[in-house]
């Protein structure tokens, strides 16, 4: 918390530190900036995804929360994002149209998006 207090290096100690519980650093950085508690709920790969889903909706981090949902390649966070109860699922959608899978290199991450889509009509 100290790191992101003082404002050094926040966004570095977050992507490689691994000694820190995503899930209480997260909620710390909510209030502070909102990008940093999509970082540090991101690391956590899959054991924070509802806070993640929860802060990037409340802060229209709508593009992060698409290249997220795309690297994760995870069918059941892609039903939750793409949920007609979503009511930020057309932004998602956008997003991950016109962002995500234009700058993906991975064909496994376009091919689950896809299949997430078909899915979720």
């Amino acid at each position: 918390k100290i790191y992101i207090t003082i404002n050094q290096d926040p966004q570095q100690f977050l992507l490689n530190n691994q000694f820190y519980d995503s899930k209480v650093v997260g909620k710390f950085c909510e209030k502070l900036d909102p990008y940093l508690a999509f970082l540090a709920y991101k690391r956590a790969w899959g054991q924070c995804d509802d806070e993640l889903i929860r802060v990037t909706n409340e802060n229209e981090l709508f593009k992060d929360q698409a290249r997220y949902c795309c690297e994760r390649q995870d069918m059941d966070l892609w039903a939750r994002v793409l949920s007609d109860e979503n009511p930020h699922r057309r932004r998602v959608i956008d997003e991950t149209v016109q962002t995500a899978l234009p700058e993906s290199k991975n064909p496994d991450e376009v091919s689950t998006t896809v299949k997430a889509f078909m899915t979720a009509e």
